[in-house]
C-alpha cells in the first residue's frame, strides 16, 4: 500500500480512538485514561515485537529520538484527552488536526523548501484552525461556558497539536534506523515510564473502574494501531504523505461528535473546517 492508504487507515483508527476518549475521560479523569491507554497500549504492542522476530537495533541517536517522541506522546495525549473532555469535539479536533502545516514549516527550517501547492495547503490549514477557534463561541452551547472556558480549549488545543507535529517528527526520524514496531514500542514504553514519573510527581494514583476497562481496551487498541500504521507509512519519501493523511483523524472525530452527540457545527465552522482539511489534502497531492 501507498502512504497515502496507511495515513487513511490511520486517521480512521485514532479519530475513532479520539472519539471514545471523550467518554473515558469523562468518566475516569484524563491521567487515569491515559494511564490505561498506554498501559494497554504496551501490552498489545510488546506481543507484536514478539511476534515481529525483528531485531533491536540500538543507536544513540534512535534512544535520543524515541525519548521525545515518548516524552512527546505523553504530552500530546494529555492535551488532546482534556481538549475532548472539554469539548466541543468539532472544536478541538480540528485544531489538532492542523499539525501537518507545523510539519512542513520544520520542513523547510531544514531546508527542504514547500513547492507552491504545500504553501497554498499549510496556509488553508492554519487559516482553517484559527478560523474553527476564534468563532467557536458562535455555538450556542459555547455561549453557557463563557469566552474563557473556550479560549482555554483552544490554547490546549493548540499545544496538542505542537506536542503532535513533535511526536511525529522524532517517530518518523527513529524509524530510519529502527523499525516501525520496535519504534513504537519503545515510544510508548518511555511515554509512560514518563507519564508514571508524572503521576508519582502530582501524587494521583490511577483509579480504572471494572466498567471502563472494554472500552478503554477497544480505544488502546485503536490508538497504538492508529499510530502503527502511521509508522508503517512514514518510511521512505512517502513519510509526509502518511502524516498529512494521517492527521484527517480529526474530520473522523468531527463528523463523530457531530452525528453522535449532536454538537453544533456553525456555518462559518464547517468553512474552516473544510479549509483545515482541504489543506490537508492538497499537501498530501
Amino acid at each position: 500500500m501507498n502512504a497515502g492508504i496507511w495515513g487513511g487507515l490511520s486517521a480512521l483508527s485514532l479519530g475513532t480512538a479520539d472519539f471514545l476518549a471523550r467518554f473515558t475521560t469523562r468518566g475516569m479523569g484524563k491521567e487515569s485514561t491515559v494511564f490505561g491507554i498506554l498501559a494497554f497500549g504496551v501490552a498489545f504492542l510488546t506481543g507484536i515485537s514478539i511476534l515481529s522476530h525483528q531485531s533491536f537495533a540500538y543507536t544513540a541517536s534512535s534512544i535520543r529520538l524515541l525519548a521525545v517522541n515518548g516524552v512527546s506522546t505523553t504530552a500530546m495525549t494529555l492535551l488532546l484527552y482534556q481538549g475532548l473532555a472539554r469539548g466541543p469535539v468539532t472544536v478541538v479536533a480540528p485544531i489538532v488536526a492542523s499539525y501537518p502545516a507545523l510539519i512542513v514549516v520544520f520542513d523547510l527550517v531544514m531546508g527542504d523548501v514547500p513547492t507552491l501547492p504545500q504553501w497554498i495547503g499549510m496556509g488553508m490549514t492554519i487559516v482553517g484552525a484559527i478560523v474553527v477557534g476564534r468563532f467557536a463561541g458562535a455555538e450556542p452551547r459555547a455561549a453557557t461556558r463563557g469566552a474563557r472556558e473556550d479560549r482555554i480549549t483552544i490554547v490546549i488545543s493548540v499545544a496538542a497539536a505542537v506536542a503532535y507535529a513533535i511526536l511525529v517528527i522524532s517517530g518518523q526520524a527513529a524509524i530510519q534506523s529502527r523499525g516501525a514496531i520496535q519504534a513504537l514500542w519503545l515510544g510508548r514504553v518511555i511515554s509512560f515510564l514518563a507519564l508514571c514519573a508524572l503521576m508519582m510527581v502530582r501524587r494521583i494514583r490511577p483509579t480504572i473502574p471494572r466498567r471502563w476497562w472494554p472500552a478503554l481496551s477497544i480505544q488502546a487498541l485503536l490508538d497504538a494501531g492508529g499510530y502503527l500504521l502511521l509508522l508503517f507509512g512514514s518510511g521512505g519519501e512517502g513519510g509526509r504523505i502518511a502524516a498529512v493523511v494521517g492527521s484527517s483523524f480529526g474530520a473522523v472525530t468531527t463528523l463523530l461528535g457531530w452525528l453522535v452527540l449532536r454538537e453544533a457545527i456553525g456555518k462559518i465552522q464547517w468553512v474552516g473546517i473544510a479549509c483545515v482539511f482541504a489543506g490537508a489534502a492538497i499537501l498530501s497531492g
